[in-house]
């Protein structure tokens, strides 16, 4: 029961607000499109509550897709030492836009973003405590770090090898540093491997984003040479990612990421912000790296393709994929 005088915000707006470590004083910029609204309405008064400065801005442009962030989005962006970035309706190729925002910031600006996200997920689902999965991503990037190559499999058939020396191995399931980008809800390790660092096949049984809705109709099938895409196929979600990568221009068939998922609590059911943080899944994205993960390959989208029961194997040394995680 509220008491007299203490307004209680949405369990969603508190979960953020410990995600991304937001400091009383603090200049955050809360950008989300259309139909989150009055969601980012609410997510501007807990943080004023909070005792930060807060500038709200619409991810709206008259015509879509947007080849540049909005103006008002960017000018926030650049004042801001942390964004929050919520849109029930991304579109992938507006994903150089959005990286866009983050470039936006200062070096040491942080961002948490939340993809195909409504009113109904924010005020259920991302409302319930989040787990602590520190010790499991701890854990993972010790055995990871320093390597250069990586193989990871999957029960439907994926095999692919990644070339990946040199690159960082991230995780946002750790509290949120200066110049870090996360998702929420957080629960991933990964890594940007080289363009030209992949091959074998992918096979995503579970989910592929802006094709169909949930998961995939039947499992899809990418073979890679030499970091590139040489084939897709499938049904319908395959037809409509090979639309997606043939329109989006150069860059968009590069391998751009390898992700483990670590988060016990959540469950593959088609939709990839959560999909992909879930623990027994490991997904595979192409397109853009640069920024945040570490990459150098450009391109207009970002697709991850998530898929189930990974096996992994680093310099050719099996490495368990486990995930323990208690509420907080």
């Amino acid at each position: 029961m509220d008491r007299p005088g203490i307004v209680m915000h949405p369990g969603w707006t508190q979960n953020l607000i410990r995600a991304a470590q937001a400091a009383a004083g603090e200049r955050v910029l809360v950008v989300v499109d259309e139909p989150l609204a009055a969601e980012g309405g609410e997510l501007a008064a807990a943080l004023r509550e909070h005792g930060a400065e807060v500038r709200l801005e619409f991810w709206a442009a008259p015509e879509r897709p947007m080849e540049h962030a909005p103006p008002g989005v960017l000018e926030g962006a650049a004042e801001s030492s942390l964004a929050l970035f919520l849109a029930q309706k991304p579109l992938g190729a507006e994903a150089s836009a959005r990286f866009e925002l983050a470039s936006a910031m200062s070096a040491s600006g942080r961002m948490i973003y939340l993809g195909l996200v409504d009113r109904a997920l924010l005020h259920g689902e991302l409302s319930q405590p989040a787990p602590d999965l520190s010790a499991a991503a701890e854990a993972l990037l010790e055995e990871v770090r320093g390597s250069e190559t990586v193989r990871i499999r999957g029960a439907a058939g994926t095999d692919l090898t990644l070339r990946v020396g040199g690159r960082p191995w991230l995780t946002d399931a750790l509290p949120l540093e200066p110049g870090g980008f996360a998702n929420y809800p957080g629960g991933e390790v990964y890594v940007a491997p080289h363009a030209d660092g992949a091959d074998g096949v992918l096979v995503a049984d579970l989910t592929v984003p802006y094709t169909v809705e949930g998961l995939v109709d039947e499992p899809v099938t990418l073979r890679f040479a030499a970091g590139r895409v040489t084939t897709i196929e499938g049904g319908v979600a395959a037809a409509m990612l090979r639309d997606l990568v043939e329109s989006a221009g150069p860059g968009a068939d590069v391998v751009a990421e390898l992700g483990i998922g670590l988060n016990p609590t959540v469950s593959p059911r088609g939709h990839v912000m959560l999909d992909e943080k879930a623990a027994h899944t490991a997904h595979v994205a192409i397109g853009r790296n640069t920024g945040a993960y570490g990459g150098d390959n450009e391109a207009t989208i970002h697709v991850d393709m998530i898929f189930s029961a990974p096996e992994l194997e680093v310099d050719g040394r099996r490495v368990e994929l486990s995930s323990t995680g208690k509420l907080r």
